[in-house]
């Protein structure tokens, strides 16, 4: 039960208990407390809460404080998960302005990108990762591939994958090869310049709502990463595409929202605008449901991710063409991207 595990780790009487998607806000000795799933290990965690603590120093509101246990532990497993308790601000702490999604954003990564340059964090950070890391993934998605066709029984989601991959293969190495297009083009040191405190998966539920007064107004520091600043204009792009698929006839007059509403506060350089589209490229959504369901025991689960995938595999053209209208919006003439011939 909740209400017993919440005393037994953290000595808190629960008042009150609201569920939200995958998150529980809770009443306690007169205070709100948020609890949540995360999915990093201590030593994260406490860099994640030291992010939080940068960017409330530099006038960021809304940041919840993590909550350590009785025993000093960060987490506690609760029915098998494993979450983490935070304390959220008094409301008048909370921001009331009702600035729009994509200036709050960029204001926010300019309040982070200072914790970027102090970063203890060693080694290749931001876009100058991604390539490396696609490369990897792509291995394992070959590896994965390659012994399933020897293998004789296959479930109608292996089948589905077999027939698939070639095709996000082919949008994978498109992405890679535009990373390197753009390290020969511009240097691969201008990759570099716009690493800041990001969000593993930015969307619009991202940041949440607790107080419908002040809506998107709490950012939980178990998101923060360190990265470049357009992953997170990326993937909002990338989830609001996928959930806007009956929309497409409308999705001009939607999409540049936020991006005209970021640059009101940080404008986009060339080398921001081509990071984006190769982000975008990269078929990240199709990669995480094909590797969480093969590392899956839950056959719940299981069916929940193939639902899923053959939504992503049903509207896979309209995705591409929402790509391709990013890019005419973001990029001219004078851009020099050079683009698979699909895109043009």
């Amino acid at each position: 039960m909740l209400e017993r595990s919440l005393f037994d780790h953290y000595r808190l009487y629960a008042e009150g208990v609201m569920h939200t998607f995958s998150e529980t806000i809770i009443e306690a000795n007169g205070e709100q407390y948020i609890l949540t799933p995360v999915q990093y290990d201590q030593d994260q965690l406490q860099q994640q809460s030291e992010m939080g603590q940068w960017l409330q120093s530099q006038g960021e509101e809304g940041i919840p404080e993590l909550v350590n246990t009785e025993y000093g532990k960060p987490t506690v497993d609760l029915d098998g998960t494993v979450m983490g308790l935070y304390r959220l601000p008094s409301s008048k702490k909370v921001i009331r302005a009702s600035a729009p999604l994509g200036r709050k954003l960029a204001a926010f990564h300019q309040r982070g990108q200072y914790y970027s340059m102090q970063s203890r964090k060693k080694g290749v950070l931001g876009a100058q990762s991604w390539k490396g890391r696609w490369e990897r993934r792509l291995d394992q998605m070959e590896s994965w591939y390659s012994q399933l066709l020897r293998e004789r029984v296959k479930t109608p989601f292996d089948q589905t994958f077999l027939l698939t991959y070639p095709y996000y293969m082919a949008l994978s190495e498109n992405a890679i090869q535009l990373m390197n297009d753009i390290a020969i083009d511009d240097g691969i040191g201008s990759m570099g310049q716009g690493n800041t405190i990001c969000h593993r998966r930015f969307n619009e539920t991202t940041w949440l709502t607790v107080d419908e007064r002040h809506p998107s107004s709490i950012k939980v520091p178990g998101q923060f990463i360190i990265d470049h600043f357009t992953r997170d204009l990326a993937e909002w792009l990338r989830e609001d595409f996928r959930n806007n698929f009956s929309d497409y006839r409308n999705m001009a007059t939607q999409f540049p929202e936020i991006i005209s509403a970021y640059e009101e506060e940080r404008p986009l350089t060339t080398v921001d605008r081509k990071l984006m589209i190769a982000r975008l490229l990269f078929p990240l959504h199709y990669f995480e449901i094909i590797e969480t369901y093969y590392q899956t025991v839950d056959e719940e689960k299981k069916v929940s991710l193939e639902k899923e995938f053959l939504k992503a595999i049903e509207h896979s053209g309209n995705y591409e063409r929402k790509v391709s209208e990013v890019i005419r919006y973001l990029m001219d003439d004078r851009s020099r991207m050079r683009l698979p011939v699909w895109l043009e």
